[in-house]
């Protein structure tokens, strides 16, 4: 556990080394795709599956690393009466092995993948559509280096409709 420590430390530091002596390198993306329409009734509950993607060559730390050094993925949403935000339940990471801690397996995100939430109208909701925001908070690595952490926006909206 030790090691795994003063690996991470130290393709954290050549990580924030390599993003200052290369101007023009690719920097790590992890980008929301667009919320499809959300309804549901007063008192009701919405399922919201949240679609993300990382660049490639690229991966994040799950919402569950195996250090408590790892800074984990963590998805933050609000939102106003008449809604609230009943769950967020993360997916499984992947346990990968990298060239600065290759007998180490860190818990990653990579590619495509997806947070469940779960919206609840409030039984007193009236119609209207109502603004759900936050952020994905992240550290992206390559099989080399970390960078620092970074957030992105995430937004949609949830109609009330009772007919």
């Amino acid at each position: 556990m030790k090691r795994l420590c003063i690996h991470l430390l130290l393709a954290m530091v050549l990580g924030h080394i390599a993003v200052a002596q290369q101007p023009g390198q690719i920097v790590p993306t992890v980008e929301v795709a667009p919320v499809g329409k959300v309804q549901l009734r007063a008192g009701a509950t919405a399922k919201v599956e949240i679609d993300f993607r990382i660049g490639s060559e690229f991966h994040i730390n799950s919402n569950k690393p195996h250090s408590e050094l790892l800074i984990p993925t963590t998805l933050r949403l609000d939102t106003a009466a008449p809604l609230k935000i009943a769950s967020v339940t993360y997916p499984a990471g992947q346990d990968m092995s990298f060239p600065f801690a290759p007998t180490d397996k860190l818990n990653v995100y990579s590619g495509d993948f997806s947070i469940t939430t779960v919206v609840k109208a409030l039984p007193t909701a009236t119609n209207g559509t109502y603004p759900v925001g936050g952020e994905l908070h992240f550290q992206a690595c390559d099989r080399s280096a970390c960078y620092p952490p970074k957030s992105i926006p995430v937004k949609f909206e949830v109609s009330v409709v009772n007919r």
